[in-house]
Parts: C-alpha cells; structure tokens; sequence
C-alpha cells in the first residue's frame, strides 16, 4: 500500500508543472511587480492603480516592489533573474529601451532575457518653457535657436533620461543647437526653467502639470501624434516636425521562459482593467491614457522604441559608459 501511495504521489509531482504550465490554477498566491522607481512617482502610481484592478480579477494580491537606481538596471536585472513562473512581473518603461544604448554593458539582454506581456499606459512628454521666452510654438523655438545658435539652452532630467533625448531628437530633425543642461531630476530641472535659468525642459506630462498651471511653466507642445485631452489648446511638435514622437510608457513584461498560458492569462486581465472607467478616469488625473498592447504588438513596440532611441542616443553623440 505505502509502495501504491507513494507512486501515486511521485506521478501527480511529475504531472504538475505541465499542469500549471497551463495556467487553469494561476495565480494561486500573491504577485510581485517590481518598479524601478521609489514610491509616489509617475509608474508606482499607475502601476497600483492597475494591481487593484488586477487583484481584484485574480483573487489575489498584488505587490508592488519598488527597486530604484541605476535608470532602471537593478529592478530589471532582478526580474530577469527571477522564476518564470508569472509570479515576478516588471513594470516597465521608456528607459528599458533607453539603456542598452547608454550603458557600456547590461546584466542582462534587453532583448532576449523577458517575454512582454501587455503595454497598460502611455503619457506624452511636454515641451515647456520659461515664461519669460519669447517662443509660443516648436516653431517659434526652432526660428529663435537657429537665430541665437549655441544660445538656447535645455535641462533634463539627466543624461540619457527620456527628457534629455526628446530634445536630440528636436535638435537632430530641426537642425538646431539646443545646448543640454543635465540636472539630477525632473522638479529641479523645471524649477530652473520657471525661474529663467535654463530656457527649455521636456518632461513628463504629470511631473510637469503642476507648474503649467501655476503659469510658472508654458507648454508650447506635447510629443505625442495626437493633441493630449490633458493640454487640447497644445499642438504637437509632429504638427511642425513631421514624424516626430516621444513617449513616456508602461507596461509589463516577465522573465524569459514564463509559460504562454500564464502570459495570456495575464494580458487578457490587464486589457479588462484598462477598459474600465474608473481606472481610465484615475489615470486622466495622472495624465496618462490607459491603453492595451498584448504581447506580440506589445514585443514590436518595444523593438520600434529601441531603434528610435538608438537613433536619438547617435544623434545626442553619446558613447555608452562615458557617463
């Protein structure tokens, strides 16, 4: 009897990870989605709205383990080298792309180390001005640098960061001369801008809402290809620059090896939450739009996000490592 029992037991433990691999069980426990950033900023915020959506489809709970340092390298390389059992989800963003092509080496490959899952929010980027600037338009700007080359100066948030390229980019299709004024964060480089001691700052729309309207900030263009529902009255730099994108985005992605089933099971709960109004509503007050890529769009995203900003790092003449 022990000797029945006992093989009963060693083929049902056989059976089991063929058995989760289908997802029918998952999740049976709490999941972990690590944010690369501290608590309280753009991502951690958006990221717990959707684990109460995603909680609350699951049956289980949602952690956020917030990671931050190194543009997103340490909350990467964690999840890279987690279980790919869906369990350990990252919450990822521009700066996934970003790195490969500003870090000399990476702990692990951007490409081939993570399997998407699903993009849940994007924000455009604003181009803000200090008030006192006479530029009301990308136009006025491009006019006023290529009048005063070398003379125009830009902060960013720091080198390499999303702002700090979104302006190469301008720089690179303009033809113009913008001069990068790297800060160590977002709120000093827009305080900087308020007060006239750098012209020229393109930070996230959240980061930057506040002060626009304090008026201490004038947003002459939002990054996106479509006019944000945030900032309507604001054109787009496209509208002048033809083809010109850069977005803030989110989205998760798991370790290499997670099973397709597990994945689906987890896109098709995050295109759920993103259809429901309150959470579309919350993220309006962020200034994001709560949107969906499954796994394969969101994968070709990805690769289309790595070849811009590879562009933009060449045109910005950033060496990988030098900083």
């Amino acid at each position: 009897m022990e000797r029945f029992v006992y093989g009963a037991l060693l083929c049902c433990a056989a059976m089991l990870p063929a058995f989760v691999a289908t997802g029918a069980e998952y999740p049976a426990r709490p999941i972990r989605i690590v944010v690369p950033f501290p608590p309280g900023g753009t991502s951690d915020i958006l990221t717990r709205l959707l684990g109460e959506k995603l909680g609350a489809e699951f049956g289980q709970q949602i952690i956020v383990d917030n990671r931050s340092g190194a543009g997103g390298v340490i909350a990467t390389n964690i999840v890279a080298k987690a279980n790919p059992d869906g369990y350990t989800l990252y919450m990822t963003f521009v700066s996934h792309a970003i790195n490969p092509h500003v870090y000399a080496k990476l702990p692990y490959d951007t490409e081939k180390d993570f399997v998407p899952v699903a993009l849940f929010a994007v924000t455009p980027n604003v181009v803000v001005v200090t008030p006192a600037l006479p530029a009301n338009s990308i136009k006025d700007l491009i006019a006023l640098a290529k009048s005063r080359p070398g003379q125009i100066n830009y902060a960013s948030a720091g080198v390499g960061t999303n702002s700090h390229l979104s302006a190469e980019l301008i720089n690179a299709i303009a033809g113009i001369n913008m001069v990068h004024v790297p800060y160590k964060g977002a709120p000093q480089a827009n305080a900087d801008v308020a007060s006239g001691t750098v012209s020229v700052h393109i930070p996230s729309m959240p980061v930057a809402m506040p002060m626009i309207k304090a008026g201490r900030l004038k947003a002459i263009a939002v990054t996106s290809t479509k006019r944000s529902p945030v900032l309507p009255e604001v054109p787009t730099v496209a509208e002048t620059l033809p083809g010109y994108e850069s977005l803030a985005w989110y989205g998760l992605i798991a370790p290499k090896g997670t099973p397709p089933a597990i994945v689906n099971r987890i896109t098709t709960a995050v295109q759920k939450s993103v259809q429901k109004k309150d959470l579309v509503e919350s993220f309006f007050v962020q200034g994001a739009d709560a949107t969906y890529r499954g796994p394969a769009d969101f994968g070709a995203y990805i690769k289309r996000e790595l070849a811009l900003w590879g562009k933009a790092v060449k045109a910005a003449g950033l060496k990988p490592g030098e900083f």
